[in-house]
């Protein structure tokens, strides 16, 4: 039986892909392939990279981060490992827009992918972030911070979270999607 994969073999993503793809059904798979196609392109940038978060949630005070930010994936969300997502769990907290656009849809794949295996808090950080009211989006808005594929792919996920309740929270990815639809045309 060949397998093929989403996303080049070399990348870090490869195994973790392969590992992960077992147990995904139908639904869940459609929905990675949305998001990875909503958010294909997007760039960190000059965007605030997962060491700048670790950084900034130290009070500017841990300098190592600094050096090791200099490292961090800008190019291509996709490289980023899913074992490099569960060592951040602040980088919703401390990223700006462009560093929160560049991340969510590695954080929801991860979620998607993990939430029944893994007990990471990321999952929920994820789902917690997608507040309309988020700090992050006081100046430019929730909702102009996406395309409008990207929102739809946000709405699904969150309605996916909704729908599994026992390992997402799904009282607040609830409340997080009532918010983005009021907000929606």
């Amino acid at each position: 039986m060949d397998i093929k994969l989403d996303i080049d073999p070399t990348t870090p993503l490869a195994m973790d892909n392969l590992v992960n793809r077992a147990h995904l059904n139908i639904r869940e798979s459609a929905l990675i392939r949305r998001i990875q196609e909503a958010f294909a392109g997007v760039k960190l940038g000059g965007g605030r990279s997962l060491n700048m978060t670790e950084y900034y949630d130290s009070y500017q005070g841990a300098s190592e981060y600094l050096e090791k930010a200099k490292h961090d994936e800008r190019q291509d969300w996709r490289k980023i490992a899913d074992a490099t997502l569960e060592q951040f769990t602040v980088t919703f907290s401390f990223t700006d827009v462009e560093g929160f656009r560049f991340y969510l849809p590695a954080y929801m794949i991860w979620t998607i992918r993990n939430h029944r295996t893994n007990n990471s808090i990321i999952g929920n950080y994820t789902i917690y972030a997608l507040d309309v009211d988020h700090p992050v989006f006081a100046k430019v808005g929730f909702v102009n911070a996406f395309t409008p594929e990207q929102l739809n792919c946000i709405v699904d996920f969150l309605t996916y979270c909704v729908g599994h309740r026992g390992t997402c929270d799904a009282l607040v990815a609830r409340r997080h999607l009532d918010k983005i639809r009021k907000l929606l045309p």
